[in-house]
């Protein structure tokens, strides 16, 4: 299902002060899902997924701000602003609790919302979702400790641009490809990766299912398994041959079934 003309749309938001419009794509009737989408792209990605669900209920995604079509954050937001900004859009809508879809840094938006506003959330569908710390490992940190310092040591000693230029080169050895192309949102993306997510999910109440792809390397099958163990009503599906962003496109049916089975599960538990 890719959305038709008539299932786009453009809210605007006050929010602190500062009017910002979201890019919303709303369609069909009955039970609401809401697809949030990963880091550094929008909600197309979701079409795949959307068009295998056509018919099952009331279908919302939008573009988060500072990605898509979607206005650019008033500052560095956090998970917190960012699902904030989801439960205004949610009231504008005119939504029930909703089935919440999150793939990736959508799945961090999930987790806090379903924390903070267990109220919008009727169950919580993660797609290789972030939200937990990595540990790294002590020559990593060595590393990463000795090219930061003689960064800034290029910069302070070397005459003109040239150390700046050093130093941009020298991080660019050692930060992620999110950082690099981040762009303007590079304080956000900063900000959010820092966030570790762990400590909310055991006081998650809704059902989650959780789905990875074997060969996911972004966020890593352990990462699912972490999850589970932490949220009360949890189950884990691995799904072979699949990867961080395979999984949502040649994944689809797989994923669309498990999702399914899960929602006609969910209908018998009261909201």
């Amino acid at each position: 299902m890719i959305p038709s003309a008539g299932g786009l749309s453009g809210i605007t938001l006050s929010l602190g002060g500062h009017s910002l419009h979201v890019h919303v794509q709303d369609q069909g009737t009955g039970v609401p899902w809401l697809f949030l989408h990963g880091w550094g792209v929008d909600s197309t990605t979701f079409w795949p997924l959307m068009e295998t669900l056509n018919g099952q209920g009331r279908l919302i995604t939008l573009d988060f701000p500072g990605f898509g079509k979607s206005g650019f954050p008033p500052e560095a937001w956090g998970t917190r602003e960012y699902a904030g900004m989801v439960c205004q859009l949610l009231d504008q809508l005119a939504t029930g609790p909703c089935m919440i879809v999150g793939h990736s840094f959508g799945g961090r938006i999930a987790i806090r919302l379903a924390h903070e506003w267990p109220e919008r959330v009727r169950g919580l569908v993660l797609i290789a979702s972030a939200g937990l710390k990595r540990e790294i490992p002590f020559r990593r940190k060595l590393r990463i400790t000795t090219i930061r310092g003689l960064a800034r040591l290029s910069e302070s000693i070397l005459p003109g641009p040239t150390g700046p230029k050093i130093k941009q080169w020298l991080y660019g050895r050692i930060a992620s490809r999110d950082y690099l192309q981040a762009g303007e949102l590079r304080p956000i993306f900063v900000k959010v990766v820092n966030e570790d997510l762990g400590p909310l999910l055991p006081a998650i109440q809704k059902p989650a299912l959780l789905i990875w792809g074997e060969h996911d390397q972004q966020t890593p099958p352990w990462m699912g398994r972490r999850m589970q163990a932490l949220l009360p009503d949890a189950r884990l599906v691995l799904l072979p041959g699949f990867d961080h962003n395979s999984i949502l496109i040649r994944g689809r049916h797989q994923v669309n079934h498990l999702i399914r089975k899960f929602f006609n599960e969910d209908l018998e538990k009261p909201v």
